[in-house]
């Protein structure tokens, strides 16, 4: 499988004070980035939404982030744990990393509120996906 990115384009309400895009921003575009990435596997679909949960966030700002350019999010490495995903993914704008991240989702039985193994044909897909 080829690396998987998702273009985004900052939007100017989502600058802060200071004229660089929000943090708060970056996150969401994080989610953007994670979602469409498990689309890609087939996961996400309406009635497996519900299916994944986010239990933990990190992100690096390396450097500043403006509205203007668009902005790359790579993922550059996914983990598959018995119950989660750790998904890594790198922002990049005019050729340079300018947040990095890291977050790891959690499957779940919606029904029964509480995690279950990642399936076997998700395992397998990770498995061949190369950051």
């Amino acid at each position: 499988m080829d690396r998987f990115s998702v273009t985004i384009t900052p939007r100017f309400y989502e600058t802060d004070a200071l004229g660089h895009i929000n943090n708060a921003a970056i996150a969401a575009w994080f989610e953007v980035a994670r979602i469409r990435f498990l689309e890609s596997l087939g996961e996400n679909r309406p009635e497996t939404a519900s299916d994944w949960v986010l239990a933990n966030i990190h992100i690096d700002f390396l450097l500043e982030t403006f509205y203007g350019s668009p902005v790359e999010a790579l993922i550059t490495g996914v983990e598959v744990g018995n119950s989660s995903l750790t998904v890594s993914c790198d922002m990049m704008q005019n050729g340079r990393v300018t947040v990095r991240g890291r977050a790891v989702l959690v499957h779940r039985d919606p029904l029964a509120k509480r995690s279950t193994p990642v399936p076997e044909d998700l395992r397998r897909q990770v498995a061949a996906y190369r950051a």
